[in-house]
């Protein structure tokens, strides 16, 4: 009886372990890429192709649960991605990080203060001293994506937005998707 048992584990975990190992490469460069991207990113988004309106790459938006993504190109170069009132942001092609920063530090009606800056990006604080409104976070962001440079910011007209969606939004460009070039 003792050797029956035995006999049905060594067989009911080989069973086991061979379901395990499909040897998928797909799969695996799928679990590759949720392991590089930050927690914020890998549940409750999806990714979002923006090739259809001339810019060459994919980027990671919130999911249906926050709402139906959109894309408007708005006639004067750049292009609104929205999804639900919690992301909002523009872009267009160009982009100077050195010049936005000048720009905020003289502005004469809000005190800007950047919170965080890394490569091709920042995040910054904007209140008015003195006042009962709570401050506002915003960001910019440079990237250049095969071979061409876009600005990224975000829609203030729509805002104001908290520190952390303005976070989100910069994890989302800070892992975009080059897409392929044709050949």
């Amino acid at each position: 009886m003792r050797n029956l048992a035995l006999l049905f584990s060594i067989v009911a975990f080989s069973i086991l372990a061979s379901c395990g190992q499909s040897g998928d490469a797909a799969t695996t460069e799928e679990a590759e890429v949720v392991q590089d991207l930050p927690a914020v990113l890998v549940n409750g988004t999806s990714e979002l192709d923006l090739s259809e309106y001339f810019m060459p790459f994919s980027m990671y938006v919130p999911d249906s649960n926050r709402g139906i993504p959109e894309v408007i190109e708005t006639g004067y170069g750049e292009t609104i991605v929205r999804v639900g009132p919690t992301f909002n942001m523009l872009i267009a092609e160009g982009g100077d990080l050195a010049n936005r920063k000048n720009e905020i530090a003289n502005d004469l009606m809000y005190k800007n203060t950047i919170i965080e800056e890394g490569d091709g990006f920042m995040i910054f604080k904007s209140e008015i001293e003195g006042s009962f409104v709570d401050p506002e976070f915003h960001f910019y962001a440079v990237k250049t994506i095969n071979g061409l440079q876009y600005e990224f910011k975000d829609n203030k007209d729509e805002g104001p937005f908290a520190e952390s969606i303005a976070r989100f939004m910069v994890e989302s460009i800070n892992h975009i998707i080059p897409n392929k070039s044709a050949s």
